[in-house]
């Protein structure tokens, strides 16, 4: 796949009082990224707490911002970006959608064709005519939306686009960004909504204290089945095993699982754990600290596990090895 946007080796620190244009800010930065790209066709999703710098590493993949050092770079498609609170100008809907483009002199009958198209694709046609500023939190953010679909831009970043506003709207946005990428577009978002970010993710990114962490938990993409009179619920992993899960009748196609959660063996153990699979090892990384991340494919269904060094050694981890894993239908949660 190729990267639609890219950055490497970026150092970023907003500049302090009395700086010149010219002075290196020094000290720690506030974003410092390796590598971070998103592909042709793929959602990338932000997540972290409050001032572990989303905002800022989205304002300079649009170009907002320019770094102290490294390299952001496109494809060459354009790059637009929404904003958590929008500004919508003082007049119509249609006209708040169709402004980008009369500034940039198109055709009136073109204008008025991709205005059309943008508002349908939010769900907001019928409210073409509608003043702005009366607009719902909800519609304003789908108004916003379309204001930048209505360029059609190659790579779409947004900020807390699920933020505060209603269910309708939030599940309207999910299905807007889930269309522009099944059409090749690239999505990269931050949020908060952990239940939107697992619905949405092609690949969730964390980070804290302005740099990249790994992710924590296993992200499988399936269906619920319905549990009838069980009081036990399943959830088919698409192209692998069923598991156990808790019983809903929700149409959910996402279950989470903590690595931690996951208890390797080297054979069968007895547990009330209803989820017993066996698996190969893929992967063997061993990270900072006392834990290793363990990679496991359990008959198409890949699962990671977070382990101590100590039992890498005891249970002989390594890659082609096969072992255990099991997990409690309680530690599956479904989206």
């Amino acid at each position: 796949m190729s990267a639609a946007v890219e950055l490497r080796r970026l150092r970023f620190s907003y500049p302090q009082p009395g700086d010149s244009e010219e002075a290196d800010r020094g000290g720690d930065p506030l974003l410092w990224i390796e590598r971070l790209a998103a592909g042709e066709g793929e959602i990338v999703v932000l997540i972290g707490e409050n001032g572990c710098g989303k905002t800022t590493l989205l304002k300079l993949l649009a170009g907002l911002l320019s770094p102290d050092a490294g390299i952001v770079r496109s494809n060459g498609g354009m790059v637009l970006m929404v904003h958590q609170r929008p500004y919508l100008f003082a007049e119509s809907v249609y006209g708040n959608v169709a402004w980008p483009l009369k500034i940039r002199r198109v055709p009136r009958r073109e204008v008025r064709d991709r205005t059309m198209a943008a508002l349908h694709k939010v769900g907001l046609q019928q409210l073409a005519r509608r003043w702005a500023p009366s607009l719902s939190g909800g519609e304003k953010q789908r108004a916003a939306i379309a204001r930048a679909l209505v360029l059609e831009p190659q790579v779409l970043l947004l900020d807390e686009p699920t933020s505060n506003i209603d269910s309708a709207s939030i599940a309207t946005v999910e299905d807007v960004l889930r269309t522009l990428a099944a059409g090749g577009k690239t999505v990269v978002l931050s949020t908060h909504n952990l239940a939107s970010a697992y619905r949405l993710a092609d690949r969730i990114v964390p980070m804290e204290g302005g740099r990249l962490s790994p992710l924590m938990v296993n992200i499988l993409r399936g269906q619920a089945l319905d549990p009838g009179e069980e009081h036990i619920g399943r959830f088919q992993v698409s192209g692998g095993p069923q598991i156990f899960c808790p019983a809903t009748r929700n149409r959910c196609s996402t279950a989470v699982i903590r690595m931690d959660d996951i208890i390797l063996s080297t054979r069968a153990i007895s547990t009330s754990a209803q989820n017993r699979l066996q698996g190969m090892v893929r992967r063997v990384e061993l990270t900072a600290g006392e834990l290793a991340r363990v990679e496991i494919d359990c008959d198409g269904c890949s699962l990671k596990a977070m382990v101590t060094h100590r039992s890498v050694d005891e249970l002989d981890v390594r890659e082609g090895a096969r072992l255990w894993v099991t997990f409690k239908a309680s530690a599956v949660e479904l989206y």
